[in-house]
């Protein structure tokens, strides 16, 4: 999936007019611009910008060899190696004649004919603003939603599954969003277990498994410990959505799929800011009553696991 800019092909359109537009003998002057922009629009139809064409690319080719013959005649000249030099137009020069502009013309009338049908067939659509996200961001980019300080926390396959979720939130593909949401928030919760297990790469097999296993060790209250405010709200999505949405009865709305995203970023970004106040050693419940914590705050250090591990008496 690729974004064009609907603009260009106007562009090329006024391009195009202004070239045709010309009649009778026309100084090279005169034809040197019109000419040089639509031979470039042409050349990079060919090869497929802004988008690939079939069956006009037959009458592009007719049109850029009207165009080319004119070009290479009347701008380009040979340097002392034999090899073309481009030349500007001279007020000398004499005019191009009305039977070569009559070529370029027609082989571009039968170029824009051939385009319009093809294009009325062209995959084009428009994606519609999804409450306050900006589309573009949530095709591209769903993942610059979380904060610069914890995207380091953040394991990367959370991300790219974020990514995928933002994207078919924006082309409305509901199910398929609240699938990749619930992923991504699985990838994250898989870090987070590792950190307060102590058991670097250590996975268990779902999401019941994982939050039974926090909440041993929270029951323990090691510092720092998984918060039990974040295992709850797990335990309520893996409930309300993870568990249902595997089944292919159940689709999701817009409403079903724009709440969920929200949730899921909700306790991404609330695992992420617990993982980096344990590796900075800062326990969340000193964070917020100091206000803020103004310290820099450094990826979760694999070598600190065990240490996390051995203060905490539950076995997860």
């Amino acid at each position: 999936m690729e974004r064009i800019n609907p603009f260009s092909f106007y562009e090329f359109g006024k391009e195009i007019q202004a070239l045709i537009a010309l009649q009778g003998n026309v100084s090279t002057q005169h034809l040197f611009w019109p000419l040089f922009q639509v031979r470039g629009k042409l050349q990079a139809l060919l090869v497929g910008k802004p988008i690939p064409v079939g069956i006009s690319a037959g009458k592009v080719r007719s049109a850029l060899e009207s165009i080319d013959a004119i070009f290479d005649a009347r701008f380009q000249t040979k340097g002392a190696d034999g090899a073309p030099v481009f030349r500007m137009p001279d007020p000398s020069d004499e005019p191009v004649v009305v039977w070569q502009m009559d070529w370029v013309r027609r082989t571009v009338a039968e170029f824009e004919t051939v385009f319009a049908e093809e294009m009325r067939e062209t995959a084009t659509y428009f994606v519609p603003r999804r409450g306050i996200y900006h589309t573009p961001a949530l095709v591209d980019e769903a993942d610059g939603t979380f904060p610069a300080e914890l995207q380091p926390i953040i394991p990367q396959k959370a991300k790219d599954d974020w990514k995928a979720a933002g994207r078919c939130l924006a082309f409305n593909l509901l199910s398929a969003s609240g699938f990749h949401v619930a992923r991504a928030v699985e990838a994250c919760l898989e870090s987070y277990y590792q950190l307060f297990s102590g058991k670097p790469g250590a996975t268990l097999h779902g999401w019941k498994a994982y939050i039974d296993a926090l909440q041993k060790i929270a029951d323990n209250k090691p510092t720092p410990c998984p918060s039990k405010k974040t295992l709850t709200e797990l335990d309520q999505m893996r409930e309300d959505y993870r568990n249902p949405i595997v089944h292919p009865r159940v689709v999701l709305t817009e409403s079903d799929a724009r709440m969920l995203f929200a949730n899921g970023e909700s306790l991404i970004i609330a695992m992420a800011q617990e993982m980096a106040d344990a590796a900075a050693g800062v326990q969340p419940a000193l964070v917020l009553e100091g206000g803020s914590d103004t310290r820099t705050i450094e990826p979760p250090d694999a070598s600190k696991f065990p240490k996390l591990a051995q203060k905490s008496t539950a076995d997860a």
